[in-house]
């Protein structure tokens, strides 16, 4: 008889690693496809800081000579102070980051902001007057439920499936 319970012993310990180690992969591909939208989003915030620079001639330096005419611009010198805030750099747009996913209960949690400290002086206003992190979320948000799977899927395939 004890060579039966052995068997029923090493069966439930087999199963159970086997089990674990499928959750641990569907885990990896969670956090994987939670990543793919995650850099969809904080890609579509850039963007929309990236306007035309206001900008459109640089002054005399050592790389570009007397005067250099920023590409894609029409000639005029610079943008009225009223318009829009062109193209945004410096904290503002190298803050937009993405939070470490994590497991709070039985879900996948990540998010994606603005961090820095000077940035939160100046991110609310001008998400006020020149939107530009509603306009991106409202944009990637139709595309979440896709770029999830493929996500998912692209994980899964790498690893050798679920098995």
């Amino acid at each position: 008889m004890p060579t039966a319970i052995s068997a029923i012993f090493s069966g439930v310990k087999k199963f159970n690693d086997v089990t674990k180690d499928i959750e641990a992969r569907v885990d990896k591909a969670t956090l994987a496809a939670l990543r793919v939208n995650q850099n969809k989003l904080k890609t579509a915030i850039r963007k929309n800081l990236r306007g035309t620079p206001r900008w459109t001639q640089k002054g005399a330096n050592k790389i570009t000579g007397k005067n250099y005419q920023v590409p894609g611009t029409t000639g005029q010198h610079n943008s009225p102070r009223s318009g829009n805030p062109g193209k945004m750099t410096g904290v503002l747009y190298a803050g937009v980051g993405s939070a470490k996913p994590k497991i709070v209960g039985n879900t996948w949690v990540g998010g994606v902001g603005i961090g820095a400290n000077p940035n939160n002086v100046k991110k609310r206003p001008l998400e006020a007057k020149f939107p530009y992190f509603k306009p991106a979320v409202e944009s990637v948000e139709p595309t979440m439920l896709a770029n999830y799977e493929k996500g998912w899927d692209s994980a899964i395939s790498r690893m050798g499936g679920i098995l």
